[in-house]
């Protein structure tokens, strides 16, 4: 899942746009080229371990697992070799969502309060290296600027991004040569993950409440039909803003699917505003 679906899910969890901040930015550490060492802010630390939550839940999604074995199918099928083809596929579905879910909601006032909410709460945010804090504030300039993510409508930017992403990755990485591929399937891959994106989401809400119930030890109820869940809280456990220190998140990277031989239900390389 990338960035711009994690706020969206963060804002149905919590109206706290510190928390949406933190969903958004695991994504962002790429870019900013370092890591957090603590996040005193209770809102980001909390929405940080919704962002790993809501993660775990998307890539065991029956309709993600679907669209990515499409996916890399069609890619395969184009010329990329099994690793790439496996890596974009991933990459690029996550991609299109998020061109989805700014066609559902263009304005996405939940993203831009987000983005306000960060300058002040970069101040709890502590990093490793002394620059971090500014390349940070630069990457928010740039994201405010351009607003929701509409670049992923476009398949040549799409497929840009895909391999930009997937550069550092040897065994995923997609050949200048082949971004063709990549951008005539996300051409025609588009209007399929446009009219699965309500069912993504629906799955990864299903998936989170299903984690859990399974960690408090309680059965797991069937979901309600287009999603519903009864007794679902408004915030998560220890919600944002109640006046108490969250500990710091603990960050997580996780190796490429490819590279471990799986199934492609780890996220393999997106680790930046692609």
């Amino acid at each position: 899942m990338n960035y711009f679906a994690h706020a969206r899910l963060a804002a149905t969890r919590s109206d706290d746009p510190r928390f949406a901040l933190g969903a958004m930015l695991p994504d962002w550490l790429a870019w900013i080229g370092d890591r957090p060492r603590r996040v005193a802010d209770g809102a980001v630390a909390a929405g940080i371990r919704f962002h790993h939550e809501c993660d775990a839940a998307f890539h065991a999604a029956p309709r993600f697992l679907t669209l990515v074995r499409a996916a890399g199918t069609a890619l395969a099928d184009g010329g990329l070799p099994r690793g790439p083809a496996r890596g974009a596929a991933h990459v690029g579905v996550e991609l299109l969502l998020d061109a989805a879910l700014v066609d559902l909601d263009p304005e996405a006032p939940f993203y831009g309060a987000a983005l306000d909410a960060a300058s002040a709460a970069s101040r709890s945010i502590t990093w490793s290296r002394p620059d971090s804090g500014a390349r940070f504030a630069h990457a928010i300039r740039r994201l405010a600027a351009e607003g929701p993510p509409r670049r992923y409508r476009d398949p040549e930017r799409l497929a840009h991004a895909v391999e930009r992403t997937l550069a550092r990755r040897p065994r995923l990485r997609v050949p200048a040569e082949a971004r063709s591929v990549v951008s005539a399937w996300a051409h025609a891959a588009r209007p399929d993950v446009q009219r699965a994106a309500p069912i993504l989401l629906a799955e990864t809400r299903d998936g989170l409440r299903r984690r859990a119930r399974e960690s408090a030890g309680s059965p797991v109820s069937p979901r309600r039909p287009g999603g519903a869940s009864p007794g679902t809280s408004a915030s998560p456990p220890g919600r944002p803003g109640a006046g108490r220190r969250s500990p710091s998140p603990r960050w997580r990277t996780r190796r490429p699917s490819a590279d471990r031989g799986r199934s492609g239900r780890s996220r393999p390389a997106c680790r930046g505003p692609c």
